[in-house]
């Protein structure tokens, strides 16, 4: 009932509003003519003032209607039509007690459902709180009923609809709408009052529907247009619509997610076929067979990052949907619990943010990605580095960095347009603790698939899938750290499945390249001996881990810096035998559908069955340690300890550490970098 009574008052309902559908008929030509007959029997003059009369009532002329039908009631004081049109005349103008007067002489002199419907319509224009007014709405509710009861008429349901409306019953509203529905469907009433009856019942998208047949019937445009604006229909269909459009939308970049999620996962799968299928093979069958296919299947990674970014907007409007609809909700049930309110639009707030640093997310760092190494100072190294560059045929590494650990990996800076013209400056990352017990000849075939990646193009293009990639993995960081890891937060499961979907179609291309890489390696130094070199780094890389892992616990505990990250294990601090179990697990991993690399145990198989290089390459001479390339080992080890050391005093994990004031020769200035491009490791 309280809806009824706010919507009346919202849309302006006045009685001239509630007789709009009684004007949208023309009136029966019928009723008119024996109404003229009537008067015609008493005086046949009064008849052209009857038509006057009523051609001013329904011109909104109310005083000359009313003027008219005075002086026909002193002739005719019971001829029943004149009577009821001066009381509503009376009744428009604002007399009410003598509308309801006439009405009644007019019920009286002519019994049925017009006297009926005159009196009800007349009773309800008191809108007092006396007795005497609640008396005449009870009166004219009772009429309402009587005009529903037995064979009802279009004009009785018609007025037992207006009477609920005044009245705020919505339940005899409902029971008048019924009847008219029933009597006369396609009426303007029906359609009219059913319009009422679903908005206040909240149903808007029904009312649209019923005030469009009103409208149909005859019910004249602007009044439609005002019950629609007055209503909220208007701005209802408007959010329909936009609701429509962006369900059809939804659905439309849901199916496009799926159809690159379906299409990449063909081609990752055709791409890891023909690997299995030709990597073992000499000839050069697998990059034959893989040309367009590459190509094309670039083109479709580039389309899944570029769909990434248009993803973003679309997710962030979800994010605020649901937050509005969830605090809407909230505000529907009258209480407004204020803590969860502000952890929803904090939530909100948080997602977005987050969405929208994605945007400026780098693919890379600018910083050097470690000790800068001086050329004069190891000439042996870059001797090799610029001996393996020409065997591969592509250009020699600009940069040589080394790291604490045991990565290798190169990258690229430069701008697009400059790796692409293979101008970028080329970098080696060499991590100091894989070259104990690596020898030069299993270094050289490290650095060849190294360069391949180079002869590839691998490090100049796929920009923007990297930087989808970081942008992922930073975005994903940070919506954790911020309290953004929600189930019920669209926008973190859209960046932890778009994160998984991309790997997964990502999968067969960054295998590809690590094959395809792989091949140079074997081609010029034989499959042998990048074999046995990945089988060293990964037991280096499980021994380094073990024991630098120790060695830094221990130093924590003691709060003191390390002496040396490069000293041999002992059984006191790392067991041989969790080594051992390690490097088995390793080893023999399946790997996961999101690992970039092969299996380490598939690459040795495949180089394994390669064979050796047709020809030794140029330039080996010697097979001794990796170590002998550099003039300082312990220098540099020493060097990369203190890096170790002052990163756990900044962390607040030691208390002192080893001076780093001195640099070593091996180091030089290191010039201005441009963008970064992605690592590319063995």
């Amino acid at each position: 009932m309280a809806r009824f009574c706010v919507f009346l008052v919202a849309i302006g309902m006045t009685a001239p509003a509630l007789a709009a559908p009684a004007r949208a008929y023309q009136r029966d030509p019928v009723a008119e003519e024996a109404f003229g007959r009537e008067l015609a029997a008493i005086d046949p003059a009064l008849v052209p003032i009857f038509r006057d009369g009523t051609a001013a009532l329904d011109a909104g002329q109310t005083k000359e209607a009313l003027s008219a039908f005075q002086t026909i009631a002193a002739r005719a004081p019971n001829h029943a039509a004149t009577l009821r049109r001066l009381s509503y005349a009376l009744r428009t103008l604002g007399d009410v007690p003598a509308a309801i007067t006439m009405a009644r002489r007019a019920r009286l002199a002519g019994p049925g459902v017009d006297g009926d419907s005159a009196l009800a319509l007349t009773l309800v224009a008191k809108k007092g709180d006396s007795a005497d007014d609640r008396a005449a709405m009870q009166e004219a509710g009772d009429l309402a009923d009587h005009l529903l009861e037995g064979q009802p008429t279009e004009a009785g349901a018609a007025t037992a609809a207006q009477v609920a409306v005044a009245r705020n019953d919505l339940p005899a509203l409902g029971r008048a709408v019924e009847t008219l529905e029933t009597v006369a469907p396609q009426s303007v009433a029906a359609g009219y009052f059913g319009a009422i009856y679903h908005v206040s019942r909240g149903d808007l998208h029904d009312a649209d529907l019923a005030i469009g047949r009103a409208e149909a019937a005859g019910l004249p445009a602007a009044v439609a247009a005002e019950f629609r604006d007055g209503s909220g229909i208007s701005r209802n269909r408007t959010l329909r619509q936009i609701a429509w459009a962006a369900g059809i939308g939804f659905a439309l970049w849901m199916l496009g997610l799926a159809a690159i999620f379906l299409v990449g996962q063909a081609m990752s799968g055709r791409a890891m076929a023909a690997i299995e299928r030709l990597a073992p093979e000499r000839s050069d069958a697998l990059v034959v067979s893989t040309g367009r296919f590459r190509r094309a299947y670039g083109a479709v990674i580039h389309f899944a990052a570029v769909y990434y970014f248009v993803s973003i907007p679309i997710v962030m409007l979800l994010v605020v949907g649901l937050g509005g609809a969830v605090l809407y909700g909230i505000l529907m049930f009258g209480w407004i619990p204020i803590k969860l309110a502000l952890l929803i639009g904090l939530g909100v707030l948080v997602s977005v943010s987050a969405l929208v640093r994605s945007f400026f997310v780098r693919r890379g760092i600018d910083s050097d990605p470690g000790v800068r190494l001086n050329e004069q100072a190891t000439p042996d190294l870059w001797a090799v580095l610029r001996e393996v560059a020409a065997q591969v045929g592509t250009r020699p590494v600009d940069d040589v960095f080394l790291s604490p650990g045991t990565e290798i990996a190169v990258t690229e800076r430069g701008t697009l347009a400059e790796r692409v013209r293979d101008r970028g400056r080329r970098h080696l990352i060499l991590g100091i603790g894989v070259l104990d017990g690596l020898t030069e000849r299993q270094l050289r075939a490290v650095m060849a698939h190294e360069y391949g990646h180079f002869s590839h193009r691998d490090t100049a293009r796929g920009d923007l899938a990297r930087t989808v990639q970081a942008s992922l993995l930073v975005t994903i960081v940070r919506l954790a750290q911020d309290g953004g890891a929600s189930p019920f937060n669209p926008a973190w499961h859209f960046l932890r499945l778009f994160f998984l979907l991309f790997q997964r179609i990502a999968l067969g291309a960054n295998r590809l390249q690590e094959v395809l890489a792989d091949r140079f390696a074997a081609t010029v130094y034989g499959g042998p001996a990048l074999a046995t070199a990945l089988q060293h780094i990964v037991r280096r890389t499980v021994e380094f881990n073990a024991s630098t892992e120790a060695m830094i616990n221990q130093a924590q505990v003691d709060r003191r810096a390390l002496a040396s990250l490069y000293v041999p294990p002992t059984k006191t601090t790392v067991s041989p035998v969790d080594v051992e179990k390690a490097l088995a697990a390793a080893m023999s991993d399946a790997g996961s559908p999101y690992d970039s690399h092969p299996p380490v145990a598939r690459r040795i198989a495949w180089l394994t069955a390669f064979g050796e290089a047709t020809s030794v390459a140029a330039g080996v001479t010697s097979d001794g340690p990796a170590w002998d390339l550099f003039p300082d080992q312990n220098g540099i080890e020493a060097r990369m300890t203190a890096i170790v050391n002052t990163r756990l005093a900044d962390a607040g994990h030691i208390d002192t550490v080893v001076p780093q004031s001195v640099r070593s020769p091996l180091e030089m200035a290191a010039p201005t970098a441009a963008a970064a491009a992605g690592n590319q490791r063995p």
